[in-house]
């Protein structure tokens, strides 16, 4: 009979799995992610608050008319004389200046503002490709996965192995359980 293989359930694992599953869609609800991680509703929720107060899951994407507004881009060397009301977002360089985000028609209201450099933006794009802080371990072998991991989704969770050898491997112990059910 083949046992079957238990995922490593530290908490830094659970929560890059929870973060690599809201990435692929956020839109699932808490109950769907506990029954992907294989724990309970009760903790998916605490590990999702944790992320959220920890700042790990720093925003809710929302789409709205202001996205679709030419923003202007302007590099000063100090915020001072900006109102904050007219910032949408600030970027605080290595060299001490800053460069500010902010809706192109709002530029006339700033006043006696020494701008660097002004850039006119007509679209906008968010990166949401997936980074990692913290390992994931390969659930094949154990073994701590340093670079992209393989990832095999099966009965509803996905799995992680770390080569092509793990895949396989996994992929037939996984289809061995699956054929027992």
């Amino acid at each position: 009979m083949i046992k079957y293989i238990s995922m490593k359930k530290n908490e830094v694992e659970i929560e890059q799995r929870m973060l690599s599953i809201l990435k692929m869609d956020s839109r699932k609800s808490i109950v769907e992610i506990a029954k992907e991680l294989d724990i309970s509703r009760i903790t998916a929720k605490k590990i999702f608050e944790t992320l959220v107060h920890t700042g790990k899951i720093r925003t809710f994407t929302i789409t709205t008319d202001d996205d679709e507004r030419d923003l202007v881009l302007i590099h000063v060397p100090s915020l001072d004389l900006i109102p904050r009301e007219l910032i949408v977002e600030t970027f605080n360089l290595v060299d001490q200046t800053f460069v500010v985000v902010m809706y192109y028609e709002n530029l006339l209201k700033i006043k006696n503002v020494n701008i660097m450099d002004i850039k006119i933006a007509f679209s906008r794009a968010v990166n949401i490709t997936p980074g990692r802080k913290y390992s994931i371990h390969c659930d094949y072998c154990g073994a701590v996965i340093s670079s992209s991991p393989i990832t095999i989704t099966s009965g509803g969770r996905i799995y992680y192995a770390c080569c092509p050898n793990c895949e396989s491997d996994l992929r037939r112990r996984l289809d061995a359980v699956e054929s027992l059910n």
